[in-house]
């Protein structure tokens, strides 16, 4: 059984890399195009399989050959796919993915399969003896999935999961309206500063962090790209500090960072350490080209700040991790304690 149960999309992305988007009715040309598999929840969920979580995931795919490939990682990740739904009617959702030198990507998609996720298709007893469910915002825009998405997160109020949400940038008004009055039962809300503006009407952290906690979310992780992320809780906040990378493509990189943030939570981990592995595991994505990460170096990475005892400072950690982004390998303290 999991431990985890994730509730969303799972896309394939065609990822193009472009010098500079053409002006409207001229063209452009890729330097490179590449095939991978996608879509916020499965990336999440392929994530949290490589670093040990027991992960199951609740999606739609489609009997297309893209599908066989988005099947296939999951199925190498480790993801357990006893929830995972076929389509006869519907290909699997594709994504275009154009990235320009900064590593920035701005996506055009078709949500294809992931739309008819059927809310009669889950399965009540998974949710038994899991921990956490953690549903992605994309999943609450269109019927049947949203139906879907709202059965699953009243059966896991049910069995007192921790419930944990990834915003998403994509909710229009009147569903972000109803989100809204979902957020007082979010044990965990993952978002970053433009999708928090949307919620608060606020660019400040720190004030969309209050505003935030003071609907009612227990824990806010607020992503901030190159300044790290920003944890508020009700101890109070906690600033956490990026690590420095060459970005490539920032494709799934939040979606690495909320596989982060509940592994540390579901560890143990003070927040701090917490926000760490998330802010290392989105670090790792935006060096290499679509989503997910190297699994044996987040392993590592992992197992650095689940050590015991444990490094003496938080400076200790930044910088042990740092090394094993640069060298992909443990630190000399850490291989000294096994």
């Amino acid at each position: 059984m999991a431990d985890v149960i994730v509730l969303g999309d799972v896309n394939v992305d065609l990822i193009a890399h472009l010098d500079s988007y053409p002006t409207q009715g001229q063209d452009a040309f890729a330097s490179s195009i590449e095939l991978h598999s996608g879509g916020s929840a499965a990336n999440t969920a392929v994530v949290l399989a490589q670093i040990g979580v027991k992960v199951s995931l609740i999606a739609r795919i489609g009997s297309d050959p893209i599908g066989i490939k988005a099947l296939h990682a999951l199925q190498e990740a480790g993801v357990i796919l006893s929830s995972l739904q076929r389509d006869a009617a519907t290909i699997t959702g594709l994504m275009v993915v154009l990235v320009t030198p900064d590593g920035e990507r701005t996506i055009l998609g078709y949500r294809g399969a992931n739309v008819w996720t059927d809310p009669d298709q889950i399965q009540e007893q998974e949710f038994r003896q899991a921990r956490l469910f953690h549903l992605s915002g994309y999943a609450l825009l269109t019927d049947p999935q949203r139906t879907a998405a709202l059965h699953a997160l009243a059966i896991a109020r049910r069995y007192g999961l921790t419930l944990t949400l990834d915003a998403g940038m994509v909710l229009p008004e009147v569903t972000r309206n109803e989100a809204r009055e979902m957020l007082p039962m979010i044990d965990i809300l993952l978002l970053n500063l433009a999708e928090a503006h949307q919620w608060t009407s606020t660019v400040e952290p720190e004030e969309c962090v209050s505003r935030l906690l003071a609907i009612g979310v227990r824990t806010v992780a607020l992503k901030l790209g190159q300044e790290g992320c920003l944890i508020g809780h009700s101890a109070g906040l906690t600033r956490v500090p990026a690590f420095a990378v060459q970005v490539r493509d920032s494709t799934g990189a939040g979606d690495s960072f909320a596989a982060g943030i509940l592994a540390g939570y579901l560890s143990g981990l003070d927040w701090y350490r917490t926000a760490l592995l998330g802010n290392a595991l989105g670090a790792m994505t935006v060096r290499r080209i679509g989503a997910g990460v190297p699994a044996s170096q987040a392993r590592q990475i992992a197992s650095l700040l689940q050590a015991e005892p444990p490094l003496t400072d938080a400076q200790n950690y930044v910088q042990s991790i740092q090394r094993v982004l640069d060298a992909g390998c443990l630190p000399t303290e850490l291989q000294k304690r096994r």
